[in-house]
């Protein structure tokens, strides 16, 4: 049987583990600084105001935009919450402030594998332990809703957010890429090789065919599996060094892949 092979293991001490809930030290507009360790840019999560013992309400999105390992500091870019559309109830106005509580990896237990083929979604789900996988038959019923035969990166969000999915493992370029499923941001990367060549479009899935819409983004059919998710990786981690290094060690310093980074050499 043809296999994908992992070079090394996954490092789950920050991916894996417990939600990490503290309380925000200071708030300025749409950035709050919080202190926690293993934190990681990119990590999505929501602020929590406590009215009591009893009481308490999400009153915000959440993500990781900068950290300083040397002290566990990091600052939160803050968001509207969307996690719930619910129109006929009543939505608060609370604007985060000290005290409230930032959540993040909440939901970091559930992932989705965006994988070419059937042999390397089965490795990759049995190599990973502790985790609760969505199977890409879903997406794919999600996407067909939608009329997105070419998954959009709001679609992951939308998807993910819905159905409280924090992960998202995407393998292409004899490597495995993990990222946060809401914000599409790279946590880390797992050299790997892909034993069984042949590549399903958009991803492997047993929905025969993804309906497509009339027109729009999304709408039509994907040409190639590894071209399209390499360069929507490197258009939402544009500023991400070890993700440009990687693909200039992969692809040459000479890769169309390479222009849309904002990294100065």
């Amino acid at each position: 049987m043809m296999r994908i092979w992992l070079y090394s293991l996954i490092s789950f001490s920050a991916l894996c583990a417990s939600p990490i809930s503290t309380p925000l030290l200071t708030v300025e507009g749409e950035r709050a600084a919080i202190e926690a360790p293993e934190l990681r840019v990119g990590m999505s999560g929501f602020i929590v105001r406590k009215f009591d013992a009893t009481h308490s309400t999400v009153i915000a999105n959440a993500r990781v935009e900068q950290t300083n390992p040397s002290n566990n500091r990091a600052i939160l870019q803050i968001s509207k919450y969307d996690g719930l559309h619910q129109n006929a109830l009543p939505s608060g106005t609370w604007s985060p402030k000290p005290s409230d509580e930032a959540i993040l990896a909440y939901d970091y237990g559930r992932a989705l594998v965006i994988s070419p083929n059937e042999d390397t979604y089965d490795a990759i789900t049995k190599s990973i332990p502790n985790i609760e996988w969505i199977h890409p038959d879903n997406y794919a019923t999600f996407l067909s809703y939608e009329g997105h035969p070419t998954p959009l990166v709001q679609d992951f969000h939308d998807y993910c957010t819905a159905n409280s999915i924090g992960l998202l493992y995407i393998q292409s370029a004899q490597t495995l890429f993990t990222l946060d499923c809401k914000s599409f941001t790279l946590l880390e990367s797992t050299p790997s090789v892909q034993k069984n060549a042949s590549a399903q479009t958009p991803f492997f899935t047993h929905v025969p065919k993804i309906r497509a819409a009339w027109w729009g983004a999304g709408s039509s059919r994907l040409g190639s599996y590894e071209p399209y998710y390499l360069e929507q990786m490197a258009l939402k981690n544009s500023k991400n060094q070890k993700l440009y290094d990687l693909y200039k060690a992969k692809f040459s310093d000479k890769s169309a892949l390479l222009r849309h980074f904002q990294i100065k050499e």
